[in-house]
């Protein structure tokens, strides 16, 4: 059964959501709250979504918080989303890189991984592109604020459903075997990258994943206000190094939001670097 839920509730719960996660969310979002949080209101006998607040501020081992979190976030993804980004990794940033370091380590991060495919159709893409160790080091960290993403990337498993949204057959039978009705990324594969639970806005945590030469942080800034959209893309442009570069998503901009950027374009597509 559906709870609804009022303006006050909004309030607080999205104040509460807000300070754990940097997600905004308003009143204009009464169905996300009410769609997503229901569940768990009928499930913890709640009958209304202060209820569920009260516990969270209760549960001091952070638990109902997480899954909270992990409700409310949108893991809206698919693989090789967007395309450009893959293809100027191995055009232009990924060369440039090995260019001026050829027996450097390349760092790359996917910031908000959600369930991996970002990270994964980078991989195929560079494998693909002949880039590949030992011959050419890596390092790949992939991160997210939400248990549940986390996990299933770690896992590598998809469905169907989830591969037809930009897989195509023959990246399909060479990087993933079948289990059942699903699909499996290959061990190999998944082996080269490192996934971590992390929120983008505590600085410790970022400052603990070291430095990265290319960072991808598309479409999760959307979700958040001004300030705090501000605060992000400050902190990762500490966290690349001095000719780092940054992808957004397709329809998100800099301009306003931080001066720490300079917009660059390589065939028609658009990255930023440090400046």
């Amino acid at each position: 059964m559906r709870i609804q839920i009022t303006d006050s509730e909004i309030e607080t719960l999205g104040k509460y959501i807000k300070e754990k996660s940097g997600i905004a969310l308003d009143a204009s979002k009464a169905y996300l709250f009410e769609s997503r949080l229901s569940p768990i209101l009928n499930e913890l006998g709640c009958s209304n979504y202060l209820g569920l607040y009260s516990l969270c501020k209760r549960d001091f081992a952070g638990r109902l918080t997480t899954r909270l979190i992990d409700a409310m976030c949108t893991n809206e993804t698919s693989f090789f989303r967007d395309k450009s980004p893959f293809l100027l990794l191995v055009q232009k940033l990924v060369p440039d890189f090995y260019e001026q370091n050829p027996y450097g380590t390349l760092n790359i991060w996917s910031a908000a991984a959600s369930t991996g495919q970002e990270v994964y159709s980078s991989i195929m893409q560079l494998i693909d592109a002949g880039i590949t160790p030992p011959r050419f080091k890596m390092r790949l960290i992939a991160t997210d604020i939400s248990d549940t993403a986390i996990a299933k990337a770690s896992r590598g498993k998809y469905t169907k459903f989830e591969l037809a949204r930009g897989m195509e057959g023959a990246k399909l039978h060479k990087y993933f075997h079948p289990v059942g009705d699903d699909w499996v990324i290959k061990e190999e594969i998944r082996a080269m990258v490192t996934f971590k639970k992390i929120n983008l806005l505590d600085p410790l945590q970022l400052t603990l994943l070291g430095k990265f030469d290319i960072i991808f942080c598309r479409n999760v800034a959307i979700y958040f206000s001004m300030e705090d959209k501000r605060k992000l893309f400050d902190a990762l442009g500490t966290q690349l190094t001095p000719n780092g570069s940054l992808m957004i998503g397709s329809t998100e901009s800099l301009l306003g939001v931080t001066d720490r950027f300079a917009k660059k374009e390589f065939r028609s597509m658009i990255y930023y670097q440090k400046t």
